[in-house]
């Protein structure tokens, strides 16, 4: 028996097209006769294997066939075959059909669930019978794991063992750890590459969002997420770098992090813009960056300064004038949490004015809305507040009065929303018409003046019929795409603009993603395996676009354990 080969169906076909239909039926009846009348074995066709094998005579050779494995045909689209003549043996078709397919001598009911002949799933199985891989099931497990952020030991679990055979597959064995990191690490330089090669194919420009991080483990470091927009006018976005940054962090140094990364990728010549926040470092990075070539507008576009950073650092300069009333609110808090004397008083003055033992939430000093909501929280509790704070008070400049609840009370109902100026409009839209017109010179400086002059007035077309944005469904993606025969260079600058991100929110959420990652049971990762771990998982979620599903939020968490407690629950 020879080793197994591997067919497309192409070659398939033609191995049957090689040979008249009546002549093949011939060859093969006369053979099984013969090895009948050899008594030496049973007819081939009395095996189990033949039922999954079908032969095909080699031309010029009599009593030889290819044997090829239908299971391989309807499930992997690749033909498995292996060389037997009458009169030999079949040993490796049964270990392919055991190692790769899980199929026995026993058949259906016994060690190996070989198929499942009521199962006609059309998504999963497209209508084709389950066949159960080993292979296949540790392919799926490692994605799996990595999704739900599982450590590689989930495979070793007895219990699962245990559960999966008792209940869903009899031949399901252990998956050990080292065989679901390195299975992992596999798919991840798969899909690394096929990033690489759709980036170096890719005619638009992307956009970067960056940041630094330090892990729990005191390791510094450093994200890079790509933006753009694919032809299809959908918004996309990919972790390219999650590397460990031992070196100081100067504006140079995360130069040359940020420009491997772009190297790698094939997006040196293909950057448009990169979000930040106000680090000084970070400033200086992109005096760096600017030297590069065929960046747009002399740089004009490229630094994106992170707007949650900026409404941050605001927010943080009014909620100092809160302090006074802030303050003695978050003691009690903290008093309520940690001594049990206080927490008897507060439940026995939140009875006495009818509300609920109120469990509080966390105020987080970079999260400006927990504050907010801390506020809303404490108008409801006033009255308890006052009384039990101030009990435990001397001074009584000190204590909480009814002036700073009208504050409070204020802020929480008062309008934030405030409309601009229509000649502040006006100006930053004829602005942005001007570089509109300077993009679409550098888009076609390189082209003939009879171009340059269709790009002029693809853009004059485009400014004096507007865009109707009354529709209540209106969606600027969309609607470009509709409109990319009419505007077709325009449609390409509305990609690479329109992808810009105004914040580094994507680097923040890579960022949980790793401490997720690096928890208290997987402490000892190597950086390496972390950066495999954080992008893999965010690749994957891009498949089924899933990226902007909601991660779990520990302060929105306090608030429902907090509400339960309350409510007995």
């Amino acid at each position: 028996m020879e080793e197994g080969r591997d067919y497309t169906p192409e070659e398939f076909e033609a191995m049957f097209a090689s040979q008249e239909g009546s002549n093949r039926n011939e060859e093969v009846e006369q053979g099984e006769e013969e090895e009948e009348a050899g008594g030496s074995k049973p007819s081939g066709k009395v095996s189990y294997v033949w039922k999954y094998y079908e032969k095909v005579p080699v031309p010029n050779k009599p009593r030889h066939f290819r044997c090829v494995c239908t299971v391989c045909r309807d499930i992997k689209k690749i033909m498995k075959s292996y060389a037997w003549s009458i009169g030999t043996g079949f040993g490796s078709m049964s270990r392919h059909l055991r190692n790769d397919h899980g199929i026995t001598a026993s058949g259906v009911g016994s060690q190996t669930q070989t198929q499942l002949s009521g199962f006609m799933s059309e998504q999963a199985g497209g209508g084709k019978p389950f066949f159960y891989s080993q292979k296949n099931m540790i392919d799926h497990m490692a994605t799996f794991v990595n999704l739900e952020e599982l450590p590689f030991t989930y495979g070793e679990s007895v219990n699962l063992e245990n559960f999966n055979r008792l209940a869903l597959q009899p031949s399901y064995s252990h998956v050990n750890r080292h065989t679901l990191k390195d299975r992992t690490m596999e798919q991840y330089k798969e899909q690394k590459k096929e990033l690489i090669a759709y980036f170096a194919n890719f005619d638009g420009r992307v956009a970067l969002t960056s940041d630094t991080w330090t892990s729990k483990q005191n390791n510094p470091f450093m994200c890079v997420t790509v933006h753009w927009i694919d032809n299809d006018f959908f918004l996309q976005k990919r972790i390219i770098a999650f590397d460990i940054m031992e070196e100081k962090h100067t504006g140079y140094n995360i130069y040359l992090r940020l420009k491997k990364t772009l190297d790698k990728f094939n997006l040196t010549k293909k950057l448009f813009s990169i979000s930040f926040d106000n680090a000084s470092a970070n400033t200086k990075c992109i005096d760096y960056v600017l030297q590069m070539d065929d960046i747009l507008l002399n740089g004009d576009l490229v630094h994106v300064r992170c707007c949650a950073h900026i409404i941050n650092l605001s927010a943080q300069e009014g909620l100092a004038f809160l302090a006074p009333l802030l303050e003695p609110i978050k003691t009690c808090i903290n008093w309520t949490r940690n001594a049990r004397s206080m927490k008897t008083q507060w439940k026995t003055l939140c009875d006495k004015h009818g509300l609920r033992n109120k469990q509080w939430g966390t105020d987080c000093a970079t999260r400006w809305n927990s504050t907010y909501k801390l506020i809303k929280q404490a108008l409801r509790y006033k009255n308890v507040l006052t009384e039990f704070y101030n009990s435990h008070q001397r001074d009584e400049d000190a204590m909480i009065d009814n002036s700073m609840w009208t504050i409070a009370a204020n802020i929480y109902a008062k309008d934030k929303g405030e409309s601009s100026s229509s000649s502040s409009v006006t100006t930053k839209s004829a602005r942005f018409d001007d570089q509109l017109h300077s993009i679409l010179f550098r888009r076609t400086q390189s082209s003939s003046s009879s171009t340059s002059t269709l790009a002029t007035k693809e853009l004059d077309d485009y400014l004096t019929h507007g865009v109707d944005t009354n529709d209540t469904d209106f969606n600027i993606l969309l609607w470009w795409k509709a409109r990319s025969i009419q505007f077709p260079l325009l449609s390409k600058i509305a990609r690479d603009v329109l992808v810009v991100p105004a914040s580094t929110v994507a680097s923040e959420s890579a960022f949980s993603a790793g401490g997720r990652v690096l928890d208290d049971k997987r402490s000892r990762l190597a950086p390496p395996t972390v950066k495999m771990c954080v992008c893999k998982r965010d690749w994957d979620l891009a498949k089924i676009r899933r990226q902007g599903a909601k991660e779990f939020d520990p302060l929105e968490a306090d608030e429902i354990v907090a509400t339960d407690a309350s409510s007995g629950n």
